[in-house]
């Protein structure tokens, strides 16, 4: 039965899909990720029609996304107000195009190997056929297919500090072109999806290489980390208020209002006993406007001085460009020494679809009308960091911000001692989202080497220091107050990766390119 069922391509599929979502949040069994191309590469090399091929890897991605990204059905519940019979129906609807990556790759593999004649092919040429191409080629796939969340295979590492500190040079797309390189020469060696000879020994030959890079580059940063300056003294306030609570105070429904911040101030009195340099509070942690003559800013800014301590909070402010629309910003108060209060801003520039704004909804504003539940905020523009008045200069991200590589260059442009992500996750309950999410924002630290401080309103909040390692973490759906020390570097300066971004991306496409003039040139 079980050899019968290891030469289904569905069970095969169904098992590839299992193997990637089981590496990530919450279950967090890392090494199924290398096991994940042995099963793909076997199924590679069958000569199934393009169509069938195309099934075969929806399928992979569809249990992917079944099991990945199961919280989207409590969003679509709790905030589309639909039933949960409803809200599941149109997740696997969206689980049907949210991985679509894993089908295209498996089209372009299968149809490369069959025209390779790869039974024909010597050792040598298939070990690096499926060490160096087949992943260049996944990676490749992964890398430019867009996702609503921007994962790569290899983020399942994020833990593994003692072999992600690389990524500064390159990127987190290595870490995938690792892990699919391993994973192929471990097929090849112990169920090679050919016919061969002999067990083809060099194929390990590259991945081992790559590992050892990785490791040794990894035990130098460690030993070696970036200059240390003045340690930061941080307190988060994660005050456990969700998006519906947020959302009907927002509506001035009662004292909603007050209630909200009178838990933050009520928390924050009790982290000032462990006499912290900087507050945090998360995203829309305030719900009300900041400025003009709001008499709540006002209230929050004499607080500030009778605290004596510098706050960061999340919050809204007016549109200049639309009197309809509000900025959803970040605000640094710091008391100073005439008993006045300074303010910085910094507003999101990247919004969430759905949540934040509606698709196109500013070419046809109708839409709005037929979905009122969805928010139209305005969009930010810029990413200067706010800077405290000892010159900690500390960038800033919202949400969704934080796991955008491209994006969180263009934060680390500006000298900076740190970066702050404040978030709301309460829209995905108590599932996996809040531990996934925070994983991914965890490479942001191991590309820049700048520490990373992530406040949220219902967990998970935590620090990741310059070598992406986390300090404890808050629990989901809990009020409580992380106070920990952060170790700013003394100078900070731009990595590799900082600098010059998705390079390894040109050097994949120089592989693809390489192996196609081979093939051309060794058909003459």
């Amino acid at each position: 039965m079980l050899q019968k069922l290891s030469k289904n391509p569905w069970f095969l599929s169904v098992i590839s899909g299992l193997l990637v979502f089981l590496s990530f949040e919450k279950f967090n069994f890392t090494l199924c990720a290398f096991f994940f191309p042995l099963v793909f590469n076997y199924l590679s090399v069958n000569s199934f029609s393009w169509k069938k091929n195309f099934c075969v890897g929806f399928a992979t991605s569809f249990i992917v996304m079944l099991g990945g990204f199961y919280w989207v059905t409590f969003v679509i519940h709790e905030f589309g107000y639909l039933p949960w019979s409803v809200s599941f129906l149109i997740f696997l609807a969206f689980c049907g195009f949210g991985a679509l990556n894993f089908p295209i790759f498996f089209v372009a593999a299968s149809w490369v190997n069959q025209k390779l004649l790869l039974q024909k092919r010597s050792i040598f040429f298939l070990s690096c056929w499926f060490t160096i191409f087949l992943p260049a080629l996944f990676c490749l796939v992964e890398y430019f297919f867009p996702k609503i969340f921007p994962w790569y295979l290899g983020h399942c590492l994020y833990k593994a500090s003692y072999i992600t500190q690389i990524v500064e040079l390159t990127g987190s797309l290595f870490l995938s072109f690792l892990i699919y390189s391993l994973g192929s020469a471990l097929g090849l060696l112990m169920f090679p999806p050919l016919e061969l000879n002999r067990r083809p020994w060099e194929s390990l030959l590259l991945p081992l290489c790559l590992l050892a890079v990785s490791l040794g580059f990894s035990h130098y940063r460690i030993n070696h980390p970036p200059t240390p300056g003045k340690k930061l003294k941080v307190a988060i306030i994660q005050a456990n208020i969700g998006s519906l609570e947020k959302i009907n105070a927002e509506m001035k429904l009662g004292n909603l209002v007050d209630q909200v911040v009178a838990k933050y101030y009520a928390l924050t009195e009790t982290a000032l006993k462990s006499s912290p340099d900087l507050i945090l509070w998360p995203e829309t942690a305030m719900p009300f406007a900041m400025g003009g003559a709001q008499h709540r800013f006002e209230a929050l800014k004499q607080q500030v001085t009778q605290w004596g301590k510098a706050l960061i909070t999340g919050s809204y402010a007016k549109s200049e460009k639309s009197s309809f629309k509000d900025y959803n910003g970040a605000f640094l108060l710091e008391p100073k020494s005439d008993g006045t209060v300074s303010i910085q801003s910094y507003m999101k520039n990247i919004l969430l679809a759905f949540g934040e704004y509606f698709p196109f909804g500013e070419h046809f504003p109708i839409i709005y009308r037929y979905f009122p539940q969805v928010a139209d905020f305005e969009r930010g523009t810029e990413q200067n960091p706010v800077i405290l008045k000892d010159g900690t200069a500390l960038g800033v991200t919202i949400c969704y911000e934080a796991i955008v590589p491209q994006f969180f260059r263009k934060t680390a442009n500006h000298p900076l001692h740190a970066v702050i992500n404040l978030t709301n996750d309460s829209w995905f309950g108590p599932t996996s989202e809040p531990y996934l999410h925070g994983s991914l924002a965890v490479f942001r630290s191991l590309e820049s080497k700048l520490p990373l401080i992530r406040a949220t309103n219902t967990g998970v909040s935590f620090v990741v220091d310059s070598l992406g390692r986390l300090s404890p973490t808050t629990s989901v759906y809990k009020p409580e107050i992380l106070v920990t020390d952060v170790q700013l570097p003394a100078s900070p300066a731009k990595t590799f990766y900082m600098q010059f971004g998705d390079w390894f991306v040109l050097v994949l496409t120089g592989i693809i390119l390489t192996f196609i003039v081979f093939l051309i040139v060794g058909r003459e």
